[in-house]
């Protein structure tokens, strides 16, 4: 392609002594009609093959201490997943081990006590809705029609923002009045198995933490957030068999989503590592509980490269971390 040489070579400059983290979360095997814009897996597949041609992959855990010791290999990245989802086992898992490719699966682990990912609940009621139209002044909304396939996007993507800074107790009485709204219930959302984290961690993929609920760290009050952040990590070590030792804040935008005292609440959990959503790569001077990730989803390799010249660029905001 007309371009690719240069901004190989622009983007090879770029990365050196630099550790790109890429982020995904669902990836299906074709696409949702709700969420048109998520990575499917033939994309997914695509942006492998552009990762593996100007990257040399690593485990999480062992570029996080690489990058502080000043030893990187060039082009030095790492593959990440947030969330949970039923179709990561027979999906990406299996594209990343047929290519011998690592990664980390960050994982909420309310959905293993049967209570699936919130924005997945609200997924599943608009998608069942009956009607044209959601009557939401309980939960300080004026109604949301939900007639069209636009519509139900629309109105998707406006729950979930209006939803993601609640407290997780009022999100969860919100929850439960839409869903009987709709008239659907927890088991008919889809929710990943306790048997796949096993069989993740099996296949030799690690397995992180990325709480409990899933709530923003900042809002919660701090016996809550320690808890979600230690629970988590009980949980999951309890169904893998293997030490979790990395950690994803929720949300994970610096100085909004989280602060200094969750750092703090992340180290005395015995967690080694943590990553953001601040776009960016990490340098040595990084800390390992601040390490920046972003989804390089252009359609082609020239616009992935264009992005991952963009993000190698670009200085990520931090918070300062006090001796």
């Amino acid at each position: 392609m007309k371009g690719m040489p240069f901004f190989g070579a622009l983007l090879r400059h770029l990365a050196r002594n630099k550790l790109s983290v890429f982020l995904f979360h669902k990836v299906p095997q074709v696409a949702d009609t709700l969420t048109p814009e998520d990575v499917d897996i033939e994309h997914f597949n695509r942006l492998l093959d552009f990762i593996e041609e100007h990257f040399e992959v690593l485990p999480f855990e062992t570029a996080t201490s690489r990058l502080a010791h000043g030893r990187l290999p060039h082009g030095a990245a790492c593959i990440t997943f947030d969330d949970g989802y039923a179709d990561w086992l027979n999906g990406v898992a299996r594209l990343l081990a047929a290519r011998n490719l690592p990664a980390t699966f960050f994982l909420t682990t309310c959905q293993f006590e049967g209570r699936p990912m919130w924005h997945e609940r609200i997924a599943n009621a608009i998608r069942h809705f009956p009607g044209d139209a959601l009557s939401l002044a309980p939960v300080r909304l004026p109604s949301i029609p939900v007639a069209t396939l636009a519509e139900k996007r629309q109105a998707l993507k406006r729950l979930e923002h209006h939803f993601k800074y609640a407290p997780p107790v009022l999100r969860e009485h919100y929850l439960e009045y839409i869903e009987g709204l709709a008239g659907t219930a927890l088991d008919s959302v889809p929710r990943m198995a306790a048997e796949d984290v096993r069989q993740l961690a099996a296949m030799g993929f690690e397995i992180g933490a990325h709480t409990h609920e899933h709530p923003i760290l900042s809002l919660c009050e701090t016996a809550t957030a320690i808890d979600e952040i230690a629970r988590c990590k009980e949980i999951l070590e309890g169904l893998g068999k293997t030490p979790v030792r990395s950690f994803a804040y929720p949300n994970g935008r610096p100085h909004v989503d989280f602060a200094f005292p969750h750092i703090r609440m992340i180290k005395a959990a015995g967690y080694a590592q943590a990553v953001t959503t601040q776009w960016g790569a990490a340098r040595q001077e990084t800390s390992v509980f601040q390490i920046p990730r972003f989804t390089p989803w252009g359609p082609g390799a020239l616009y992935s490269s264009l992005q991952v010249i963009r993000n190698l660029a670009v200085l990520p905001e931090y918070i300062e971390e006090p001796a």
